[in-house]
């Protein structure tokens, strides 16, 4: 199964604000990654995966994936 950021921060019972503050970034950053503006970066990405508890290969960390998924 994957999960986008959006599902995966939400299976980590974390909303928006509690994980930009865990990733060390305003609301406003983490929502431009979550909406797939930005890619995070592989320090962001794992303690994401740490945060969420989702496995990073069920993580759908760029749109291209999301697209692909989804049609």
């Amino acid at each position: 199964m994957k999960y986008t950021l959006k599902q995966a921060r939400i299976l980590g019972g974390l909303n928006q604000v509690e994980m930009a503050n865990k990733l060390g970034m305003s609301e406003k950053t983490y929502i431009q990654y979550e909406k797939y503006r930005k890619v995070l970066r592989m320090d962001h990405a794992f303690t994401f995966v740490q945060e969420t508890s989702v496995a990073f290969d069920e993580i759908i960390f760029f749109e291209g994936q999301v697209q692909k998924i989804c049609s």
